[in-house]
């Protein structure tokens, strides 16, 4: 590792081809990832190496990097590392950290330990990695056709919060997690509230018609009766309409 980092800083003197290089820092990376006393003296080398848009070509030495910048809670400097990245084929471990640096960024800005499912989803939708990490487009995250089939046919003829038991059993059938159940469950929930609530207006019209019938009272002149009993008070206008303007006040 010394003489790696002898290279890094420019002390090393011919050294090896930049290919092999790369290949040495991203073994590095990815052996002393799980020890940080030794991978930050090698993160700091390669942040300052002349060679570091080379080497964070490397999944290995990306991941490294941006992870332990992260973990300083330096979100903007690992975000922009990421944008740097050129990974052959993009990396479904980097966008992971990219959404992870997100999700920290918000639960900073809200001043919360942690983001629901919606707030993670609406995060993602604002935030996407670049093309550079996933050039061929992100995965679906989507639950096959029977897979929802089997949930949507639940709610509606057993119930739309099943208990722990019946959330392990659909899990166990559909080979998702217990989470991924219990989340498409609140969702569930959480549309059908919204669809009641954007109907009951629409019913409230139905079952009182004289609400968008009645339309707001016209104002009228001082000295002039109040039409119909259905008018409301409003503010009257002092003097009288000149004659030579043809108003209508009311409908003929």
């Amino acid at each position: 590792m010394q003489s790696l980092l002898q290279l890094l800083r420019g002390r090393g003197g011919a050294g090896p081809p930049l290919a092999e290089l790369v290949s040495l820092a991203g073994r590095l990376c990815r052996d002393l990832q799980d020890d940080p006393a030794q991978v930050q003296p090698l993160v700091t080398a390669v942040l300052d190496s002349q060679l570091r848009l080379h080497l964070l070509n490397s999944v290995d030495v990306a991941l490294v990097c941006a992870r332990v910048l992260a973990q300083q809670q330096q979100y903007l400097a690992a975000r922009h590392l990421l944008e740097g990245c050129r990974v052959p084929g993009g990396s479904p471990e980097l966008v992971q950290l990219w959404n992870d640096i997100h999700y920290c960024l918000l639960m900073k800005r809200l001043g919360v330990a942690m983001l629901t499912p919606v707030q993670k989803f609406r995060c993602r939708k604002r935030n996407p990695p670049p093309p550079s990490l996933c050039p061929d487009g992100l995965k679906s995250r989507n639950f096959p056709r029977e897979v929802r089939q089997k949930l949507q046919d639940f709610a509606s003829r057993v119930s739309a919060n099943p208990s722990k038991a019946q959330r392990e059993d659909l899990a166990s059938e559909t080979c998702l997690t217990v989470e991924q159940v219990s989340n498409w469950f609140a969702n569930y929930r959480r549309r059908q509230r919204a669809l009641v609530q954007r109907a009951a207006p629409a019913q409230d019209a139905v079952d009182n018609p004289s609400v968008t019938e009645a339309g707001p009272c016209p104002l009228q002149p001082a000295g002039h009766p109040h039409l119909g009993s259905g008018c409301v008070d409003r503010p009257q206008w002092s003097g009288e309409w000149p004659v030579s303007q043809n108003l209508c006040l009311w409908p003929g």
